[in-house]
């Protein structure tokens, strides 16, 4: 009984300094928070791109196996992307039309970017950490990141394979649209990609990103996008849902039908 009414008068204590306006000990010291204000402001509102979702532009130096498969590559045959399936990395960060939302946690020492595109989020890691061992590959991979001055350099490996990294661009198809085509290729065991994220000025954001894969590249590819800031009610992040996908990918023919609303199966 003793011990309950001593349990009492402790919680009592603990709700009254709470009140009281006390910070209680388990909370952030005002040191840690005020050195994330010296950090580059990413945090507010949303950054939007308006760079071309399929550009890839060149010369880009392909392995020879990578560079037949340009040659005969075939849109409708040779891409994956039906019935829903996440576009995972680095795709996943060039989907201008959806915008990005950074977070930051400081006690946790990790960045989070909500992608409004397939609503995924990634989590990059600030603690000093190395890339694990045995990585559990998905399909946005390990992110690993570290401040070079005001640069957020984000390392990324651990890639299911199932994702398809995208490796060129062709004109537009006769008839078709006035845009360029994606070309898209399994991506090796190896991939790696690094990004480089720095302001430019309050509203605008580059991020310069080079793909690893000997497999693809003969020597590592880069490309740059930049991204606008957008703040207000208006710019908050979506929750996106691919619910009337009218793809269909045949497994067992490896063929990609478009537009084709009765064989597709939305997830």
């Amino acid at each position: 009984m003793r011990n309950a009414i001593l349990t009492l008068v402790l919680l009592a204590a603990a709700s009254a300094s709470a009140l009281a306006g006390e910070p209680p000990t388990h909370r952030p010291s005002t040191k840690l928070w005020a050195s994330v204000a010296k950090l580059p402001n990413l945090w507010e509102g949303t950054w939007q791109g308006d760079t071309d979702l399929y550009g890839f532009p060149g010369p880009i130096a392909y392995t020879p196996s990578a560079a037949a498969f340009v040659r005969a590559y075939k849109p409708v045959d040779d891409t994956q992307f039906a019935n829903c399936r996440q576009s995972g990395m680095p795709f996943a960060m060039r989907i201008a039309a959806m915008p990005l939302k950074f977070y930051y946690s400081p006690t946790e020492k990790m960045v989070s970017i909500y992608i409004e595109g397939s609503s995924m989020t990634r989590f990059i890691h600030l603690d000093g950490r190395r890339h694990s061992e045995h990585l559990n590959p998905t399909y946005l991979g390990e992110s690993i990141g570290s401040w070079e001055g005001d640069t957020l350099v984000v390392d990324s490996t651990g890639f299911v394979k199932e994702t398809q990294l995208q490796i060129g661009e062709m004109g537009p198809a006769p008839g078709g649209p006035p845009r360029s085509i994606p070309i898209f290729a399994q991506h090796g065991p190896n991939l790696r990609i690094v990004e480089r994220m720095k302001m430019l000025d309050h509203d605008t954001l580059q991020i310069t990103t080079t793909l690893y894969d000997d497999t693809i590249f003969a020597q590592p590819y880069t490309y740059s996008d930049k991204w606008y800031r957008h703040t207000g009610r208006r710019s908050e992040p979506q929750e996106w849902v691919c619910s009337d996908n009218r793809d269909f990918y045949d497994p067992s023919t490896g063929k990609l039908e478009y537009d084709v609303k009765d064989k597709a199966v939305s997830h």
